[in-house]
């Protein structure tokens, strides 16, 4: 009796597009990905996803580059401390395919400007932001009484050029001129004690006062 053998699919990949996320909790970028199998079908995928930003791959303003620091450091350190930053890492389950497939990798946009990718993104002024996702998981595949599993290879991965106004939009909607800032009790306590004791109306007017205080405008 002749064994058959199981074919190792080839699967390709493609973001076609991106929208957002009718309403949800937290701003969230709809990537469309294409997955593409022509060998044999697809019974299942686990997929993980690593969204990162290939922030070497553009150019920048005098400005961009000012507001990054924090991200690179000074410009003598960014041909050392430029490079890609793990923006989300999604995990998703794909049905069983023949041919092609299309399912959304969702990537939330908050606030968390101690994260590395929110500081670089909220740092860009126009043009777009390259993307690079990398793809890992487990790939069921052949027919009923032959499913075999085999791991993706590890050059699995797809570009993508975002428009940077479409992250900004996206923050316009959901959180319009406001930026949120995350400090620790006993820091909000001080601060209003100080916006207290000079009759600021609010904690942005004490913020103002004590930039104006360090010098900074």
């Amino acid at each position: 009796m002749t064994e058959k053998t199981v074919t190792t699919p080839v699967l390709s990949w493609a973001i076609t597009g991106v929208d957002t996320a009718p309403v949800d909790v937290v701003p969230t970028l709809r990537f469309r990905l294409r997955i593409a199998c022509q060998d044999v079908r697809v019974q299942s995928l686990t997929l993980a996803v690593s969204v990162r930003v290939a922030a070497a791959l553009r150019d920048y303003t005098a400005g961009e580059r000012r507001r990054l620091r924090g991200v690179f450091g000074t410009p003598e350190q960014w041909s050392s401390g430029i490079g890609d930053l793990v923006w989300a890492r999604p995990v998703l389950h794909v049905a069983g395919f023949t041919g092609h497939t299309e399912v959304d990798v969702p990537v939330p946009c908050g606030q968390d400007v101690e994260l590395a990718s929110v500081s670089y993104l909220s740092a860009l002024s126009d043009g777009d932001v390259p993307l690079r996702f990398q793809f890992s998981g487990t790939l069921f595949h052949g027919q009923p009484g032959q499913l075999a599993a085999t791991r993706l290879p590890w050059d699995s991965e797809a570009d993508y050029q975002l428009p940077v106004a479409c992250w900004h939009r996206l923050r316009e909607a959901y959180f319009g001129r406001h930026r949120w800032l995350r400090v620790e009790e006993p820091v909000y306590e001080r601060l209003h004690d100080y916006r207290v004791r000079h009759a600021y109306r609010s904690p942005q007017e004490a913020i103002e006062s004590l930039l104006k205080l360090s010098g900074s405008e």
